[in-house]
């Protein structure tokens, strides 16, 4: 597949920078996890026996789950591709997390393209999906950070062979999430990352929970070893640390509306969007604007993310980072105002 996300590999730009177009923890890992890691440098040389099984009954205890409900992906890309290899065509919500179209066309699954709203809701009713296939539906979505209705979402399971309820941000968010209403359809699936809300980006591991007979299913599919030792062993240390999730979850509430306050006090950007997710979404005036302040906040070494390739263009998705970060971004974008007119005010 080509590589079409842009945090692909990029020059170092001298001075600060920030890092603020992929979404990750501003806090940096949990303290346990570090602690967790110093102790396995004795045991690297061992296939991690075990290791699946420990954190899978980590998590059931957790988030109160059957252990033989989860399966253990790298990330939600392999969680795509297992789910994928049980139909015969894929349903997704667009602007949405591009790799829930392009793995199945890469693999050659007819994909229909399902068009949110200004509002985040599809224009769509449910009875415009199906029948057959798989349907994904992130809630909170990326890159719109708003929460598709529940009443919509309900009526897919009698659509369709599978729905995956992708909550990767569901810890950031006012919802409610569908983990807790895993059994209510036999055909129905949740996958939650380890990379946000618990600081493991670099992992690259998540969680698929469905149905026994499903989950296992799944499993039968995956790869050998699909995970690695380190992963498994570190995952099942941060599963635990409450302590920490919430710190980040206040950290970036409390970033979240700072940002929002100082994008929009900036005077670069049409509309700036509160969201239910750790990133906030600027809106400028036309696509070829938001492609331009992106290249020159890069330049400066601020990395935010323009949103073509997610379906949403003319629109910046940045991520709540550390108050330094934040506050580099501010100084740029003061530097950018004085360089520059700015934008229109939002129609009525």
């Amino acid at each position: 597949m080509i590589e079409t996300r842009a945090n692909s590999e990029r020059e170092p730009v001298p001075g600060r920078t920030a890092e603020l177009s992929s979404n990750e923890s501003p806090v940096g890992p949990p303290p346990s996890v570090v602690d967790r890691l110093l102790a396995l440098q004795h045991t690297l040389h061992r296939y991690p026996r075990g290791a699946s099984a420990l954190l899978r009954g980590e998590i059931a205890t957790h988030w109160n789950v059957r252990p033989e409900c989860l399966v253990l992906t790298n990330g939600v890309d392999e969680a795509i591709d297992l789910l994928t290899s049980l139909t015969d065509r894929v349903w997704c919500t667009v602007p949405g997390f591009d790799a829930f179209w392009t793995r199945p066309e890469t693999n050659g699954l007819p994909t229909t393209r399902l068009p949110l709203g200004e509002d985040g809701q599809p224009t769509v009713g449910p009875d415009r999906v199906g029948p057959h296939g798989v349907a994904f539906v992130a809630r909170p979505n990326n890159p719109t950070g708003t929460v598709v209705s529940g009443e919509w979402l309900d009526a897919l399971p009698a659509r369709v062979d599978l729905v995956c309820v992708d909550e990767t941000y569901v810890d950031f968010s006012e919802e409610r999430g569908y983990l807790p209403r895993l059994g209510e359809w036999d055909n129905l699936c949740v996958f939650r990352s380890l990379s946000k809300a618990l600081g493991l980006a670099g992992l690259r591991l998540g969680v698929l929970a469905a149905p026994p007979l499903l989950a296992a299913r799944l499993r039968e599919r995956q790869r050998f070893y699909s995970a690695d030792a380190v992963s498994l062993h570190l995952a099942a240390a941060a599963i635990t640390d409450d302590a920490y999730l919430e710190r980040h979850r206040s950290q970036v509430i409390r970033g979240r509306q700072r940002l929002v306050d100082l994008l929009g006090a900036s005077g670069l950007f049409v509309e700036v969007l509160h969201t239910q997710t750790n990133f906030v979404i600027a809106r400028c005036s036309d696509p070829a604007e938001a492609v331009r302040v992106e290249r020159l906040l890069a330049e400066r070494g601020v990395h935010v993310l323009e949103c073509s390739l997610l379906g949403y263009p003319g629109r910046l998705r940045i991520s709540v980072g550390t108050e330094e970060e934040t506050a580099l971004l501010g100084g740029l974008l003061v530097e950018l105002t004085r360089q520059g007119s700015p934008a229109p005010p939002a129609l009525e």
